[in-house]
């Protein structure tokens, strides 16, 4: 029996060989979330603008490329990485605890959790 070999489909090799940074900015670019974005930056409005928004929601998708489990250590990490928070939008300022909490408890709320169901499935 002869067997053809053929490529994989899903073949990671070639993203697995990136540093950290490079994937991140890989899905900051191809993950289709702009509505979302720009729906929250809309309900925001004119409201408390101490950090951005997609500067919060990319520090997040930074913080499961870096499997940082906790908001904690994803701080020091931005704290520390001065490209990392220049990447992700957030300047030179690391958000606070709070900070984090407030806005993971708005993505939790079921229209944003519509949103981020959408994006991924997408």
């Amino acid at each position: 029996m002869a067997i053809i070999p053929q490529k994989s489909l899903f073949d990671y090799t070639e993203i697995e060989k990136l540093g950290d940074l490079k994937r991140l900015k890989l899905v900051m670019e191809y993950l289709p979330d702009e509505e979302f974005m720009k729906h929250l930056e809309e309900e925001r409005g004119d409201g408390r603008d101490d950090y951005p928004i997609r500067g919060m929601w990319n520090s997040l998708l930074a913080g499961i490329i870096y499997e940082h489990d906790k908001a904690a250590s994803l701080r020091r990490k931005l704290s520390r990485n001065g490209q990392l928070r220049s990447l992700v939008g957030l300047s030179n300022k690391v958000p606070t605890p709070s900070a984090y909490s407030c806005f993971l408890n708005k993505l939790m709320e079921k229209e944003h959790m519509e949103f981020i169901d959408d994006i991924f499935n997408e």
